[in-house]
């Protein structure tokens, strides 16, 4: 029995174990969605713009460590899309991307056909890992499983299929073919050389500390890496990617690293050792990459082009994160290094000195962390835009989970938080999850409010409103003599504007009245939108 090319690929999505695909259907992606129309098993999200499918299938995988795919038109569909897809890459999170395309006999002819764009692999290219062209129906599998693969293993980033329409539609018979098997991660590890001396470097040192990174979480290392802290006595930084790996109730936890809130280089001056796991040594959370560096320095990352990358490491362990650990701490077991947590005089003292900085830094802020670290579980998921109001609680807010804290740290990206916090939804119905936007990041993706009311998403998306891009006029304000411009807005009423999508819309005033608002919204049938007047005071 003949199968359709779009039959072909939708049924490979099922055996990678695709659950759900985002998107909005369309001249060139049509017979893909009507053979998702006949398949048992793959739910189908509808968005209001394509930048927001990529959004929710990068906070799908964020939340979910799974993966979810996002179809889209050529053209102005994979442009639109872009924004998502380089935050996805930037922050390491493993998207597969079907982008459908103009008929084969017509890619890169520049001929003027409708959402022609000459180029788009090419296009795509700086935003994805893996890219490939599927010129033939029954290579679907195939091209998919590769997809796969590559976004499993090594560091997970977005992934590319290229589908024309008349792939699409063309038919051939399977023979009765094996598929081909589904794709695994393959744990890499280093030579065993370099991690017995990695083991021994860490034994020998007396104020070792940890700098972890999203590596940790998506290689699902989060509890080896408590043990090996635990271990050697040694306190853990994190990333913005690496939030939650460690509780932020362990007495080991330090908090996240980053220039905006607590200088990090008096808690590595104290240091004797740095191990360095799944992190990019980015500029913000390194100051400039500015900080001192002990005597013994170990990094460990999937990537080898990483590796090599910003600030110099004595020891370059290149495997996953979770492998290279187990074997280090099978290493510390063998040689009975446990110190049961108990760190150096003056490391503790420092680790102490940097959590304290981080609380100061919140200030006015400290009331509202509270209400919303009280009023949410541990389990919660919070997905953060960019704001004035979340990056001066960024830092110290308790995160106690591992994907359970979305932010756009490596691309910056205005209008990810509801997006990114729909698909987390979808991918983790039974947590909580919020989103935190500002008046001007909501109104860069908040439509897609229709796509919660929709699907019936429960959503909370808490908007402090400051009527400014407050991010940018305090910066004006701190470095061009308050000469504010551009960064003004007149915003709509968006408690009235959430009602007119059918959801719930409250205005709050205290850190009390967001605590029995965001209890409600968490118990609601559909989302809630919160809002409350917070903001720097600026000058007129």
């Amino acid at each position: 029995m003949k199968i359709s090319g779009a039959q072909a690929i939708v049924q490979a999505l099922d055996e990678q174990g695709i659950e759900v695909v985002f998107g909005i259907p369309g001249a060139y992606s049509m017979p893909l969605f009507d053979a998702l129309y006949h398949h048992p098993r793959i739910r189908v999200i509808t968005v209001r713009h394509e930048q927001a499918a990529s959004f929710m299938a990068d906070g799908y995988a964020r939340a979910s460590g799974k993966i979810a795919a996002a179809i889209l038109l050529p053209g102005p569909g994979v442009t639109n899309a872009y924004t998502g897809l380089g935050e996805a890459f930037a922050d390491s999170s493993p998207v597969l991307l079907l982008a459908t395309q103009i008929n084969r006999e017509f890619i890169n002819q520049d001929r003027g056909l409708l959402h022609e764009l000459t180029g788009q692999m090419e296009i795509l290219a700086p935003v994805t890992k893996f890219s490939v062209r599927l010129n033939e129906p029954h290579a679907s599998a195939q091209a998919i499983r590769d997809a796969f693969q590559a976004m499993r293993n090594g560091r997970p980033r977005p992934a590319q299929i290229e589908i024309p329409r008349d792939v699409q539609v063309e038919t051939f018979e399977p023979n009765g073919s094996k598929p081909p098997p589904r794709a695994v991660r393959e744990r890499t590890l280093p030579p065993p050389t370099q991690i017995e001396t990695a083991a021994r470097q860490l034994a020998a040192s007396s104020s070792p500390l940890i700098f972890a990174g999203g590596g940790v979480i998506s290689s699902d290392a989060s509890d080896v890496l408590v043990r090996i802290a635990e271990r050697l006595g040694a306190p853990v930084l994190t990333t913005g990617m690496g939030a939650g790996c460690i509780p932020a109730d362990h007495p080991l936890w330090c908090g996240t690293a980053w220039m905006a809130t607590a200088d990090i280089r008096p808690l590595a001056g104290a240091a004797d050792a740095l191990l360095a796991v799944g992190t990019r040594f980015n500029q913000a959370m390194t100051h400039d990459w500015n900080i001192p560096l002990p005597g013994v320095t170990i990094r460990i990352d999937a990537d080898p082009n990483e590796i090599e990358r910003n600030l110099p490491m004595q020891l370059k362990l290149v495997g996953d994160a979770r492998a290279t650990l187990e074997a280090i701490e099978a290493c510390l077991s063998e040689w009975d290094v446990d110190r049961g947590g108990r760190v150096e005089r003056g490391m503790h003292q420092a680790q102490t000195a940097f959590r304290a900085a981080l609380l100061e830094r919140v200030g006015s802020s400290t009331p509202w962390m509270r209400a919303l670290r009280q009023t949410l579980p541990r389990d919660a998921i919070i997905s953060a835009d960019m704001t004035v109001f979340w990056a001066d609680m960024l830092a110290a807010f308790p995160v106690y989970e591992p994907r359970t804290m979305l932010f756009p740290w490596g691309y910056g990206t205005l209008g990810f938080g509801i997006p990114e916090a729909l698909g987390a939804k979808i991918a983790c119905p039974e947590k909580p999850v919020i989103a935190i936007v500002g008046d001007g990041a909501f109104l860069f993706t908040g439509m897609d409010l229709a796509t919660a009311i929709q699907y019936k998403l429960n959503v909370p998306i808490l908007i402090p409103n400051n009527n400014t891009y407050g991010m940018i006029k305090k910066q004006q304000g701190e470095m061009f003599d308050e000469q504010y411009i551009a960064v003004d807005l007149v915003n709509p009423d968006f408690v009235e504007l959430a009602r007119s999508f059918g959801a719930y819309g409250e205005r709050i005033q205290t850190p009390q009245q967001l605590s029995d608002a965001l209890t409600r919204a968490l118990l609601a049938d559909k989302p809630t939108v919160i809002e409350f007047e917070w903001g720097w005071k600026f000058s007129a």
